[in-house]
């Protein structure tokens, strides 16, 4: 087995002791972090040694190891005739005020620095000194101690060898994870259709360390088909993990039986699915402080046993199990959750923990490892979703309920809120003209004077939270807060991919950093990968679908056939109604005596698709007062849980229900409608989002393909995953209706799935006799042979 390779950071993440102490430490950005090292590594003098590589390989407990980082700086101090290592924190806190777990984790780090330095130095004793940097002050705060190198290296083996009892009982569990995959036989017997060739395209991506962006069909059986090779295949490529991301819980959930399924098969697997911290937590509104919630109050000396009894009683672990465990044992369940994912295969997941630049799992990411594989289920969703991580937005009505709130309480933080508000009136005003004009100020430049104000503002939001005084004041301060700090972490990587938009939503005013090209920062979450697989139904057209993913040059595109027969679905076009913003309240009676003749032409359930909820009420009145004898079950804006399952519950095998859904929401991709749970879908309109400032921004960032980029792609993209609810296996019949005259055009007809062959229809007579011949085709088809 290859040597294992970890930093210093990993070994003290692995081994901490004590609570969950997120006392608000107000931590330094990125940047602001390494200009504050820099700062001081400058400020030494001659001999100092900045960022000095250290590293030591030794063999414990069966396993080869090879621990190593980055001393912050080093030098030989001739006054004490001693050696001397430097770690550096930047702050903006005083020392005094750092919980003590996190000053005990601070001094493991440069003892386990100290003894790998000093062993390959030959010293007997060294200095030792935490150096803390207060980023607002400018000002230094040494700790020192003179170490003996034997009281280090206790430490350090001590360190080596919790961790290798760890690592040795997931390396016997990769052997047999690995041995019982080796032979595994496919679960589901035979593969449909289509579905053994993307197994092997994925184990050969899987095993070669590869990209591979995958166009399938809808149903073909996407999840087992990326799972169960990409699980096999771990064993002889670099990766330990295999993240399966997907932003729906309906696709999670596939992902969940499907691994069931190969574990029922033979093959000893665990899987795990992160749920977000707001959804799991115990103590909501209560910081994650001992003092104030007691799962946190001694997490780290409980954890590691609750994660041994759980790998003892299960392999996999969804939100249920691990609220259980945490509940029982008194520990936090997202933290549970995270260091238990440690001792999985397979993490289920949202998009973000991947990618997104704040959120992403750093325990698995912050090495030079790459050693995980992605599954990127729903591929298609993963540009919009990118927008969204790599953007942000701050409103000028949050500064100033904040200026209220602590006007008598917190006069710093009330002064600093007032300055933020000032520099949005500022901004509007140098751009007064483009702002009554339109009622928005787009830009490329970073407005500055706002960006220094929010700086102050978090230093004087920072010293207030600091206090530690809860109640409903100070969840408003904080959430203030996170918002601008994320602000100012987008406002470093502002490059030409973004642009500045300050527009007037309802009554506030909201300036926003809108990523237009996030291609660059998804290429760099795929960078952090072994491997990535990108699957979805609609990954066409290829070329926009390259230029806006962000995978490497080199990755592999792969498209499958329908493995379904043609005559199993029909498809028609009425070009005859009007569905454009202008022309819609005037076509809206043709449109739903259309809707009725395809419900009528034969009983059973169907889903019809509007491109907005306004355009879908207005179909609903109209439907209802000319059809009253006909249900319907209506989509809700932001329906719970619950009452999507509802809606989905209510269309059963033989059942007669019409629902009128929003193309793009809840129910138009990752719904698994089988048989007669669905026999048909109405697409009205070509999917075209919303015209709006940032789509026109995207539009104006792609000269060469604008509107397509923004507009024509993305809604076609929509339209495509609506009709994939429709035929889900080989035995599903059903019909599919386009509405719109665009359907008819080259631009639009060359983007629509090679396998269907549309029948342009001039009349709703027209559709109903279409609908009749295929109807009674399928009474054919199935009538009882003999006399």
């Amino acid at each position: 087995m290859n040597p294992v390779s970890l930093s210093v950071g990993q070994l003290i993440d692995m081994c901490r002791r004590g609570d969950i102490n997120f006392r608000f430490s107000a931590k330094s950005s990125a940047i602001e972090g390494v200009r504050g090292h820099q700062r001081v590594q400058q400020s030494r003098g001659q001999g100092y040694l900045a960022e000095q590589p250290v590293s030591i390989a030794l063999k414990t407990g069966g396993i080869d190891l090879e621990v190593g980082g980055r001393i912050d700086g080093c030098w030989y101090d001739p006054a004490r005739a001693l050696f001397c290592i430097e770690e550096i924190k930047t702050l903006r806190l005083e020392v005094g005020d750092i919980p003590q777990g996190v000053l005990d984790s601070y001094w493991h780090q440069v003892q386990l620095y100290g003894y790998i330095a000093g062993n390959h130095a030959g010293v007997d004793r060294l200095i030792l000194r935490l150096c803390f940097y207060h980023l607002d002050k400018k000002t230094e705060t040494v700790l020192e101690r003179v170490s003996d190198i034997q009281e280090l290296a206790a430490i350090f083996f001590d360190t080596v060898g919790y961790f290798s009892t760890i690592l040795g009982q997931r390396q016997k569990w990769i052997a047999a994870r690995n041995a019982s995959m080796r032979d595994l036989e496919f679960p589901y017997g035979e593969f449909r259709s289509g579905q053994r060739d993307m197994a092997v395209s994925v184990y050969r991506a899987v095993a070669d360390d590869r990209q591979l962006i995958i166009e399938a069909p809808t149903g073909i059986g996407k999840t087992m088909a990326t799972l169960y090779p990409s699980i096999k295949a771990m064993e002889s490529s670099a990766a330990s993990r295999v993240f399966y991301l997907s932003a729906k819980t309906s696709t999670q959930a596939l992902a969940q039986i499907a691994l069931k399924d190969l574990t029922a098969a033979g093959g000893s697997l665990r899987s795990i699915v992160i749920t977000s911290k707001g959804k799991t937590c115990f103590s909501p509104g209560q910081p994650c402080h001992p003092d104030h919630c007691e799962y946190a109050k001694g997490y780290y000396d409980q954890a590691q046993d609750t994660i041994d009894t759980m790998l003892g009683e299960a392999e996999h672990f969804d939100r249920s199990i691990v609220e259980f465990a945490a509940r029982r044992d008194r520990v936090c369940p997202f933290e549970l959750s995270l260091d238990l994912s440690r001792s999985c295969d397979v993490i289920i997941a949202d998009y973000n923990y991947v990618f997104d630049p704040v959120v992403y799992l750093r325990r698995f990411f912050d090495s030079n490892n790459r050693d995980s594989v992605a599954l990127v289920d729903e591929a298609h969703n993963l540009v919009d979703r990118g927008r969204d991580m790599f953007s942000a937005e701050v409103y000028k009505e949050s500064y100033l309920a904040i200026a209220r709130t602590f006007k008598d309480t917190a006069p710093t933080v009330m002064r600093a809120a007032q300055k933020v508000n000032r520099a949005f009136l500022g901004y509007k005003k140098r751009y007064k003209s483009e702002f009554e004009a339109h009622g928005h100020i787009t830009g490329y430049e970073i407005p500055e004077s706002v960006v220094s104000a929010m700086q102050t503002f978090c230093s004087s939001a920072e010293e207030e939270l600091r206090k530690e005084t809860y109640g409903s004041f100070r969840d408003e301060l904080l959430d203030c807060y996170f918002n601008t700090l994320r602000f100012l972490r987008t406002a470093e990587n502002f490059d030409v991919d973004y642009a500045v938009l300050f527009q007037r939503e309802s009554k506030k005013h909201g300036l926003k950093l809108y990523c237009m090209d996030p291609s660059r920062q998804l290429g760099e979450g795929f960078d952090r990968l072994a491997s990535t697989i990108c699957f979805s139904a609609t990954m066409q057209p290829a070329k926009y679908f390259r230029r806006m993913l962000g995978a490497s040059d080199a990755a592999s595109w792969y498209r499958l056939a329908s493995p379904f027969s043609a005559a199993n679905m029909q498809v028609n076009v009425a070009g005859y109604v009007d569905t454009s913003y202008k022309g819609r309240n005037q076509s809206l009676t043709d449109l739903v005596d259309l809707i009725q003749c395809v419900i009528t032409a034969r009983r059973g359930n169907y889903l019809v698709f509007f491109p907005s909820y306004d355009y879908l009420r207005s179909a609903v009145q109209v439907f209802e007062s000319r059809f009253p004898q006909i249900p319907l079950l209506v989509q809700q804006r932001k329906m719970s849980d619950e009452e999507r399952q509802n809606f989905l519950g209510a269309f059963k095998d033989g059942g007669e229900v019409c629902g009128f859904a929003v193309m793009g929401g809840a129910f138009s991709e990752g719904v698994d409608l089988k048989g007669s749970r669905l026999i048909g879908a109405v697409v009205v309109g070509v999917g075209l989002p919303q015209i709006g400032i940032e789509r026109d921004l995207i539009r104006n960032h792609f000269p060469e393909a604008g509107f397509e980029y923004a507009y024509r792609y993305p809604g076609l993209v929509r339209v495509l995953q609506t009709a994939g609810r429709v035929i889900r296996d080989e035995e599903d019949r059903g019909i599919i209706l386009l509405v719109d005259r665009r359907y008819r055009e080259r631009r639009y007809l060359d983007l629509l799935p090679s396998e269907w062959v549309p029948r342009f229809c001039e009349n709703t007579a027209e559709i109903a006799v279409n609908l009749e011949s295929f109807w009674s085709h399928e009474q054919e088809l199935f009538r009882p042979s003999g006399p």
